[in-house]
């Protein structure tokens, strides 16, 4: 079960004066388990995402992506944690607005996901055209076709070596 909850605040203007730079502050958190939630900082309501990701562990917040290209992008609030609770697959989609002249501009949409280890809050894999897909009890992530995009275990031999 996913609970989540929504505590709207105050407006505030991020340096750029465009509306899809606007955010609002709200602090919005996905419960995923008994120890475990995500906390999203802002939300856009133009472009109608949630921003600011951090994972809650035992009450311990961490920010996802701290100095990573996961940075700017934004959320619909997707989000499935993996059988041993060790990584967390959220959706991770830029939006904006390319502006040809002052009077004409053209909304770019980029729909990916990301899977996070949840001790380290880092991206271990950011997939587009995997990202409908789920877990399977070996804590891979498969997507719809069959095919195993991400495998724990291949990581960990992955990382060894380099």
């Amino acid at each position: 079960m996913i609970l989540i909850v929504f505590i709207y605040g105050t407006i505030k203007s991020v340096v750029h004066p465009d509306v899809q730079h606007k955010t609002q502050k709200a602090d919005t958190t996905i419960i995923l388990n008994d120890t475990l939630s995500l906390y999203y900082g802002s939300y856009n309501r133009t472009m109608k995402l949630w921003y600011n990701l951090s994972i809650i562990n035992k009450k311990k917040r961490l920010k996802v992506g701290k100095g990573t290209g996961y940075n700017g992008t934004g959320s619909e609030l997707f989000a499935a944690l993996s059988p041993n609770a060790k990584h967390v697959v959220v959706d991770a989609i830029i939006k904006g607005y390319v502006h040809q002249t002052d009077q004409d501009s053209t909304l770019h949409e980029n729909y990916t996901c990301a899977i996070i280890d949840i001790d380290k809050a880092t991206i271990i894999k950011q997939m587009q055209q995997d990202c409908d897909g789920a877990w399977n009890k070996k804590n891979q992530w498969v997507f719809s076709s069959g095919k195993v995009v991400f495998s724990p275990n291949k990581e960990k031999q992955k990382n060894r070596s380099q």
